[in-house]
């Protein structure tokens, strides 16, 4: 497998979110489901749309995550018996399973039930609540058999995990793990599994063992269950996560008799170069702290002067507009230069711009 193909199916998930995911049920209630899947989908896509607004359509992101289109192009239940009126933008009512989805993502925060710490160059940084989308705009005057596109700007929050503090998912894993009955349990795995290999191969180690009590925790299962039966319940979605959903680990289960307690071993392969994950981040990280840099040098006096028109997330709307583009593209061509070691010529910085890097081969 080379670098690119393996590029494809890796994407990137904010640790306050990988390590909170029963916060995702307890925020979105029915939602939660479709809620994970766009985070981990606006995730990888942010790799190739991070100066703009994220484009996508319906079948996009259903081939992406393996969901059924006609099933998100329903109206949602809350609007079917007419009593209640979906929430609307300018005329557009966003009625759907998947358009409902995403105005509940703006108007309501994922919420912590204990505050996430991190650390960011030295500080420390307590989090709350984290905010998904910070806009949604549509083709609102579309013709009658237009496709419907989707522009979605993640919040400052999202970009600032994307860039600083995220684990390497297995995208591709996450979606065959989709399919059928048992989605949750098995997706809430695949990423507890990527989360574990990417802290492994961090400290260059490719086997752990996990407490059964723990894994079956991770995948939603009662505490209710006897061991037997978490046991076997853990046994059948990690079969299934390996030889269906192909995400590359071996696993067994252990026993260990004093404690009276089961455990599950596990060999992590390396599945893609540490290297290139390393360069990757650099390259994310520098040239987005230059672009901030130069955004505050530029521009904060005018917005100190401007408080009262003081437009929200100024330097989030900066990026995704048309301005400075001339400046913009000088600092991807640096950034690149200097962690790739590779000089990109005009046409060849456009076409990073606009379409990401995931797929050149360094």
């Amino acid at each position: 497998m080379n670098i690119s193909s393996n590029f494809t199916r890796l994407g990137r998930l904010d640790r306050a979110i990988a390590e909170n995911l029963a916060d995702i049920r307890s925020s979105f209630d029915d939602e939660s489901a479709l809620v994970l899947d766009f985070i981990v989908f606006i995730s990888q896509r942010m790799k190739t749309d991070l100066f703009g607004y994220t484009r996508f359509t319906l079948k996009d992101f259903c081939q992406a995550t393996g969901r059924n289109r006609q099933d998100l192009a329903l109206k949602h239940p809350l609007f079917r018996d007419g009593k209640r009126k979906p929430p609307d933008i300018d005329d557009f009512r966003f009625e759907t399973v998947f358009d409902y989805t995403l105005m509940v993502m703006m108007q309501r925060n994922l919420i912590f039930k204990n505050v996430y710490e991190t650390r960011d160059e030295g500080r420390v940084i307590r989090l709350e609540s984290i905010r998904i989308i910070s806009d949604v705009r549509l083709n609102f005057a579309r013709k009658s058999k237009e496709v419907k596109i989707y522009d979605v700007r993640i919040s400052p929050e999202i970009l600032n995990g994307f860039i600083r503090r995220y684990y390497t998912i297995d995208i591709q894993a996450y979606k065959l793990a989709g399919k059928g009955k048992g989605k949750e349990c098995r997706q809430s795995l695949v990423i507890y599994l990527s989360v574990l290999r990417h802290m492994l191969l961090s400290r260059g180690l490719n086997r752990t063992s996990v407490a059964l009590d723990i894994l079956a925790g991770q995948a939603n299962i009662s505490p209710d269950k006897t061991t037997f039966h978490r046991k076997e319940a853990i046994s059948n979605i990690l079969k299934y996560l390996k030889d269906k959903a192909r995400f590359p680990f071996e696993f067994s289960l252990a026993r260990d008799f004093s404690e009276r307690r089961f455990y599950v071993e596990f060999f992590f392969p390396e599945a893609y170069p540490s290297k290139t994950l390393v360069r990757e981040h650099n390259f994310y990280y520098t040239l987005l702290s230059d672009l901030k840099l130069f955004f505050d040098c530029k521009y904060e006096k005018r917005l100190k002067e401007n408080k009262a028109n003081e437009q929200k997330e100024p330097f989030q709307a900066w990026l995704t507009s048309f301005a400075d583009t001339a400046e913009k593209i000088g600092f991807l061509k640096k950034s690149y230069a200097r962690i790739f070691q590779v000089e990109l010529n005009d046409a060849d910085a456009w076409d990073v711009y606009k379409n990401g890097f995931e797929k050149k081969t360094f």
